[in-house]
């Protein structure tokens, strides 16, 4: 049976979160903090006087930041008042002030105070519906940081909160890859994922989001493997095969809100308790192949220097699918696959040389390129550098290397 995640936001109350003010060393303080370190208050400040100053800058003047210093210097110190203020459950801060909610989270985020970050971030989700914290708390649904266990579900209910409230580009690029994983939402669908990660593109103009949206109308999916963990390789090197080279590395949109992941896990990768990392389940709804779409929309990833985009843009130019076949503009996007480091990029533009597509041919430019493909990985360039391989040994035996 489905859950209805959406009522389940607006009819929980806020958790208690245990609250922790750390009392860490000056090298762990978030930037607000170190300027308070630099500068402690001298004994004759009164501290009651200070700690309403703190106060009216944030909730009457907006000095967040002034105000933030002031009362992490007076809590340290071990002022009660300033400890409850900063503490998001026995805050006495309106929601009007969602702003400095969100900024209080961050703060804590940078002191490695999950529980007190996690709090003032869905504080502010909730009471103020404010939807850069909504996608932050998300974040922290997600990965179950601070957490006793994830709540995917949940954390899809607030990504779709703070793209409803603020059309939140962070939330559309991770509803977008949430579709094309199965993660929180009940199955990887094609068409919701391809919606999202438009709206991404529009919000945001994320080099990822036209890639997958690129591949989708190349491919009729998404580029997350069924069969194999998100990130692993599973797709074509070459411009003459049945279908475009480039399986998505996963992205990590909601990583940065948690400050980071354990052991580099993607917050969007569907873990089971026996399991690292689960397999992904097939697609559903996927959508008609469009390759002039495709050439769309890898022209705009790839204007953006988008490696893959740049690859599986050359191929088309090779191909003359959706485009105009030109061998030259071709070479000249695998030139910028390869530059940026690509494999699959070092190959096809090894292959250019060696064929003289779109250049003038050039086989020890096409060997080194084929070697630095080799060494990335591409099976199909140690079979290209067989007759370089075959020359040489027939060399030696003639007596050339001694």
């Amino acid at each position: 049976m489905l859950v209805n995640t959406s009522l389940a936001v607006v009819s929980r109350a806020v958790d208690p979160v245990p609250s922790r003010l750390p009392l860490p060393s000056p090298a762990a303080y978030s930037s607000v903090a170190i300027e308070a370190s630099k500068k402690p208050m001298h004994e004759w400040i009164i501290e009651e006087p200070l700690l309403k100053a703190a106060i009216t800058n944030i909730e009457y003047y907006g000095y967040i930041a002034a105000g933030l210093k002031s009362l992490h210097e007076l809590a340290l110190r071990g002022n009660a008042e300033a400890r409850d203020y900063l503490d998001p459950n026995r805050s006495t801060i309106g929601a009007k002030h969602f702003k400095a909610m969100h900024a209080f989270g961050l703060h804590f985020q940078a002191l490695q105070d999950h529980g007190s970050s996690l709090g003032w971030f869905k504080k502010a989700a909730m009471d103020a519906n404010y939807h850069e914290s909504a996608v932050s708390y998300a974040a922290y649904l997600i990965t179950g940081k601070a957490l006793p266990n994830p709540d995917p579900g949940l954390a899809i209910a607030f990504l779709m909160k703070a793209w409803e409230s603020g059309s939140n580009k962070d939330a559309a690029l991770a509803l977008g890859e949430a579709y094309a994983k199965g993660v929180g939402v009940p199955q990887r669908d094609v068409q919701k994922s391809v919606m999202w990660y438009k709206r991404a593109w529009d919000k945001g103009g994320f080099a990822d989001a036209a890639y997958v949206v690129g591949f989708s109308y190349g491919t009729g999916v998404l580029p997350f493997s069924a069969a194999l963990n998100p990130g692993d390789d599973d797709d074509t090197k070459g411009w003459n095969s049945s279908g475009l080279g480039g399986n998505m590395k996963v992205n990590e949109t909601l990583a940065h809100r948690v400050g980071g992941l354990d052991g580099g896990r993607n917050p969007l990768t569907p873990t089971t308790p026996n399991t690292p990392t689960a397999k992904l389940p097939v697609f559903v709804n996927p959508i008609h192949c469009d390759m002039s779409e495709a050439a769309r929309w890898y022209k705009k990833a790839a204007y953006l220097g988008h490696p893959r985009a740049c690859n599986n843009l050359a191929e088309l130019y090779m191909t003359g699918k959706g485009v105009t076949a030109n061998d030259r503009t071709g070479f000249g996007y695998f030139q910028k696959a390869s530059n940026a480091g690509l494999a699959e990029g070092h190959f096809n533009l090894g292959r250019c040389y060696m064929n003289a597509r779109g250049c003038w041919e050039n086989k020890v430019k096409a060997e080194e390129l084929f070697r630095k493909a080799e060494t990335q990985g591409i099976t199909e360039a140690t079979k290209a550098l067989e007759p370089f391989r075959a020359e040489i040994m027939k060399q030696r035996s003639g007596g050339w290397f001694f």
